[in-house]
C-alpha cells in the first residue's frame, strides 16, 4: 500500500470510528483494530471483500471497547461501593449472599498484583484473556494470577471463617472465626 492510499484508508477509517464512538478514544480504537488487522492479515487476504471484512473487524473491535468499558464500570461500581461490615448481617439473607459480601475487601487486602486481576476476572466479569491484555501480562501470566490470587483468598477465608458444606459443596453455614480478619 503507497502512502497516499494509506493515508486514504487511514482517514476513512477514522470517520467510521468516529461516527460511531466518543472523540477521545478513536486513537486508541483505531490502534487496536490495525492491530488486529495485521494479527490476521491472512484472512483479510483470502476475503472475497476486503474492505467489508476490514469494517466487519472494526465493528467487532468497536463493539469490544464499549463491551470492556461497561465491565470496567461495573467493577469501580464495585470497588466504590461501601460494603457493611462482617459482624452484621441480616437474618433473613441469603449465607452465600452474606459471605459474597466480605470478598471485595479480602481482595484488596491481597498483594496488589493478585488483588488487580481479582478484582479485574472475578468480581468485574473481565475475560482472562482481556485482563491479562490489560495488566500488561501474557495470557499464562494472567490466568495464573488468577488462580494464585483465588489460592490467597480462600487461605484469607478460610481463616476468619468456619464453612459447612453440604455432599455437593454448597455453603449451608458460615460463622466467623475473627471478626478482626474478616471484612476489613
Amino acid at each position: 500500500m503507497n502512502d497516499r492510499a494509506w493515508l486514504e484508508f487511514d482517514k476513512k477509517l477514522r470517520a467510521y470510528v468516529g461516527r460511531r464512538m466518543n472523540s477521545n478514544a478513536v486513537d486508541d480504537v483505531v490502534a487496536d483494530i490495525l492491530l488486529r488487522l495485521v494479527r490476521s492479515q491472512e484472512k483479510m487476504e483470502g476475503a472475497r471483500n476486503p474492505m467489508a471484512w476490514v469494517y466487519r473487524v472494526a465493528s467487532h473491535v468497536i463493539a469490544d471497547h464499549y463491551r470492556k468499558a461497561a465491565s470496567e464500570k461495573r467493577l469501580l461500581a464495585a470497588v466504590n461501593q461501601d460494603i457493611p461490615d462482617a459482624g452484621v448481617t441480616d437474618p433473613t439473607e441469603d449465607t452465600s449472599a452474606a459471605l459474597a459480601r466480605c470478598l471485595v475487601p479480602m481482595i484488596r487486602n491481597l498483594p496488589a498484583v493478585y488483588g488487580q486481576a481479582l478484582m479485574l476476572v472475578d468480581i468485574g466479569g473481565v475475560s482472562q484473556s482481556d485482563a491479562a491484555q490489560q495488566l500488561g501480562l501474557s495470557v499464562s501470566g494472567a490466568k495464573s494470577r488468577v488462580q494464585r490470587g483465588r489460592q490467597k483468598l480462600k487461605a484469607m477465608l478460610l481463616r476468619c471463617c468456619r464453612l459447612e458444606t453440604n455432599s455437593r459443596g454448597a455453603l449451608i453455614s458460615h460463622q466467623s472465626r475473627n471478626a478482626s480478619a474478616c471484612c476489613d
